[in-house]
């Protein structure tokens, strides 16, 4: 797939300073953004357990 963006000046520059192609440092802001939206099932695990703690579910017995 092919888009086409407008970018800052700042992000510009900050691929400049990680001397990476445009390109390339957008794809990778991309991905890390990604990254951080993707459920982390550790977490989403740990959290149902204190919720279930919380709410005295049956998680909470040991």
């Amino acid at each position: 797939m092919q888009i086409t963006v407008h970018v800052s000046d700042e992000i510009l520059h900050a691929a400049e300073a990680r001397e990476a192609t445009l390109t390339d440092f957008v794809e990778d802001l991309m991905a890390r953004g990604l990254e951080t939206l993707q459920e982390r099932p550790a977490l989403a695990s740990a959290i149902e357990r204190i919720r279930a703690l919380r709410s005295g579910g049956p998680a909470a017995k040991p």
